[in-house]
């Protein structure tokens, strides 16, 4: 019998392509909790159902804009699943998403979750949140750190923007630079991030802001694929209305620890927001974060390396 060595390497690659497609054969939920998100909600469910998404559970809180029209939209393509809609005062956001995912694994039988925000897009080199899970085999938690938006000259058309805090400056590097204390570069200076996506079983809960998961006998990894690009600060004019909410919301937000909320309804208050805003976002600032290599051009559709 003839042997050829070009079909046992392909037997090989197709065997390989068959684990691979296996592996990544699991169901994958996403649950959103979201309030006046129009100018970005239907852009970043569409993207992570073209990422391999299967259903998303949204929890919507007090919207008045748009926001509630675009998801009642997605649910009749049977693309959003449920959505959730919650009218108090306060914002529970740590319960409304244990709450989430349980409905994700009992009613819909997910395997996977992503717990997110409505401007955080979570990216996959490979195009396959799926096959992007897959390459942590063994974990049952994932962990990975956001790369924040800069929104500098880009108010109108942020998702086609490339600028990203993508080397945020050490601890030592700022007191160096005599920056540390100085709050106008707080988001420029290094600060945990981390997101976690997770499997339903062995779930307990979630920490406030989706940045860890209690999991029973939790196996976490780093992912290897998948980057988060966190469009935290669009633009001032989206920024302005987020300052609005907070500041009717400010006696049941969360504390914040480096101040940056109070400072900027202060501002607001004081009818000095715009000039907060240019003073962390505008020129100058941007032009010194490019030149030290903090901020960077590093989004999905231009960046070389991911």
């Amino acid at each position: 019998m003839d042997f050829n060595i070009f079909d046992l390497l392909l037997s090989n690659k197709a065997r390989k392509r068959y684990r691979e497609y296996k592996k990544a054969q699991f169901t994958l939920f996403m649950t959103l909790v979201v309030r006046d998100e129009d100018d970005i909600i239907e852009q970043n469910i569409r993207f992570h159902a073209a990422m391999g998404v299967d259903g998303f559970i949204v929890t919507s809180h007090n919207s008045v804009d748009n926001t509630n029209a675009i998801l009642e939209k997605l649910k009749r393509e049977n693309i959003v699943k449920e959505i959730i809609y919650k009218d108090t005062p306060d914002h529970k956001h740590r319960f409304w998403v244990n709450d989430m995912v349980k409905i994700a694994r009992d009613k819909y039988h997910a395997d996977w979750v992503i717990n997110a925000d409505a401007d955080e897009f979570f990216y996959s080199r490979s195009l396959n949140l799926k096959k992007g899970i897959a390459e942590s085999e063994g974990a049952n938690m994932i962990w990975l750190d956001s790369l924040f938006y800069f929104p500098y000259g880009n108010d109108e058309d942020f998702l086609k923007s490339s600028y990203f805090v993508t080397k945020p400056f050490l601890n030592f590097e700022a007191e160096q630079l005599g920056i540390s204390d100085n709050p106008r570069y707080q988001h420029l200076v290094n600060f945990p991030c981390m997101k976690s996506l997770h499997k339903t079983k062995g779930f307990i809960s979630v920490r406030d802001g989706n940045h860890s998961t209690k999991m029973r006998n939790r196996i976490k990894s780093p992912s290897v694929d998948i980057r988060l690009y966190h469009y935290y600060i669009r633009g001032y004019k989206g920024y302005e209305e987020k300052v609005k909410r907070w500041e009717k919301s400010c006696a049941y937000l969360p504390l914040d620890k480096t101040g940056a909320i109070q400072s900027f309804v202060k501002a607001y208050q004081e009818g000095k927001l715009l000039e907060l805003y240019n003073d962390k976002y505008g020129k100058e600032i941007f032009d010194f974060a490019v030149s030290q290599g903090v901020v960077t051009c590093n989004a999905p559709h231009k960046s070389s390396n991911f």
